[in-house]
């Protein structure tokens, strides 16, 4: 094959990552953790200040501030904070991750392999759920999976130059990780490198990744930032304050007491395979096909993605708070080792009969139709997902009864339009003084107002919003303008 080829074939695997990452981004309202990062960083906009995220003008120190920082560089940009400047940078993340994986893949196991990993995991529903979002999720998935590509390439590199930029790489990403969304990349990396060193008896390996230079790169990332929000914060509520909440944030989530405790140890065991879909079926085939010999060479490479996601898999298990996007940094491991797989089924049939790839291909198929049509006929059936609702309620109870739904839809970002009338003109309070005049009417203007992004009366009001725009302003998150 020649090099045009491959770089043709790169670009398209690329841009099917981008459009099943990035397909009618704005068009969607955030939901409520997206809006607590798109907050967070139109505050740090507003306010100059990028050190201490804020939420409403209080700090909001739960999450480390990558995320809140690139949203803020995309609202920059765009000027101002929406849908698109929210999740661009998951967009791009995880495009990034997809270039990474035939980056690597492609030199562990030959370009047809990385080729096809690239598209399962651009195609994977953990891949289109969470690279489309404003959480932290894939901020931190592409760096966690950069860091364990770039370990493996320096670990089986013989060329000392090669080595010591993998292992630069995965410093440098290590530390990113944990600015994405730390600690959680300690245990999500050092787990399966753990398990990697002790398994293949490995010692030697560790004086390879760079200990000490290594250690002094991850640390220059990762310490600035807690400093200097400690050393802000100290006046106010105290150093130990401080150091007290993120104890109890993060040692707490992972214990179980402080958040999503109380799940079971099998928790996790759907969402592996919920997201993998439609390439389910090879997460049963990755958990055996590292133990057969037939593969020769490539057990290595396979082994070692085997313990990266039994590890993460195991190690977020054992945690007693379980939430199903912990494991979400396992996943591309499993897209790279359904990758190998896929391509000994379609090409080599080194380790399947061409009968078994057949009959494999063609459930796979029948699979992702039956998928496709059961997702259209979900989104048909619920008119919620696809437009926003629309109530007519009655003047004074009528209205006042509607305003705790209002409160819960603007909570969670549900678009919706409340039309409350029914009084007649010449009964109208108006600026007659009194507190009643007709029948009932309250209002309700005033009431709502802090929880709506729009109310107004439309007898006193001529320039209120057509029918038409009232619908297109649902479609925009609520707290963003």
């Amino acid at each position: 094959m020649s090099g045009k080829t491959k770089v043709v074939i790169v670009c398209g695997v690329l841009l099917v990552s981008a459009i099943m990452s990035g397909w009618m981004l704005p068009s969607r309202a955030l939901e409520g953790h997206e809006c607590f990062v798109t907050v967070v960083a139109r505050e740090m906009l507003e306010s100059g200040d990028w050190v201490v995220p804020t939420y409403n003008g209080e700090p909001r120190l739960q999450k480390t501030p990558l995320n809140y920082w690139l949203v803020a560089i995309s609202s920059a940009i765009r000027g101002g904070t929406d849908e698109l400047a929210g999740r661009l940078p998951s967009v791009l993340l995880a495009v990034v991750s997809t270039g990474a994986i035939l980056l690597f893949v492609s030199e562990w196991s030959g370009f047809g392999a990385a080729v096809l990993a690239g598209l399962i995991w651009s195609t994977s529903f953990g891949f289109i759920r969470y690279g489309r979002s404003a959480r932290p999720e894939m901020s931190l998935t592409c760096f966690v999976a950069i860091a364990m590509m770039s370990f493996y390439s320096g670990a089986t590199a013989s060329n000392r130059r090669k080595q010591i930029i993998c292992m630069g790489v995965f410093w440098i990403s290590l530390g990113l990780a944990m600015l994405a969304k730390g600690p959680a990349p300690l245990p999500l990396v050092g787990v399966p490198l753990f398990l990697y060193i002790v398994a293949g008896r490995r010692w030697k390996l560790i004086g390879k990744v760079l200990p000490v230079m290594g250690t002094i790169v991850f640390l220059a990332i990762v310490l600035p930032w807690p400093i200097l929000v400690v050393d802000r914060l100290a006046e106010a509520a105290g150093e130990s304050a401080t150091l007290d909440f993120w104890k109890a944030e993060f040692v707490g989530r992972f214990m179980g007491t402080h958040d999503s405790g109380g799940k079971p140890v099998y928790y996790y065991l759907p969402y592996m395979f919920e997201f993998m879909l439609p390439w389910a079926a090879f997460v049963v085939m990755a958990m055996a096909a590292p133990f057969y010999k037939v593969w020769g060479e490539k057990r290595r490479v396979m082994f070692y993605l085997w313990l990266w996601f039994i590890g993460d898999i195991a190690i977020m298990s054992a945690s007693g708070g379980k939430r199903m996007h912990y494991v979400f940094p396992a996943m591309p491991a499993m897209a790279i080792l359904a990758g190998i797989i896929l391509e000994d089924v379609i090409f080599t049939r080194c380790a399947y009969t061409a009968r078994f790839a057949r009959n494999l291909l063609l459930a796979h198929a029948g699979a992702a139709i039956v998928a496709a049509v059961g997702l259209a006929g979900y989104a048909l059936s619920r008119p919620t997902a696809l437009q926003p609702g629309v109530v007519v309620v009655t003047t004074g109870p009528g209205g006042t009864n509607a305003i705790t739904g209002v409160a819960d839809a603007w909570i969670d970002s549900v678009p919706m339009i409340i039309v409350s009338g029914q009084v007649t003109r010449n009964t109208m309070i108006g600026d007659s003084g009194c507190r009643q005049l007709g029948l009932q009417e309250s209002d309700i203007v005033t009431m709502v107002e802090s929880i709506t992004k729009y109310a107004h009366n439309s007898s006193v009001n001529p320039e209120a919003l057509t029918n038409k725009e009232s619908f297109l302003l649902t479609r925009t998150c609520y707290n963003i303008h």
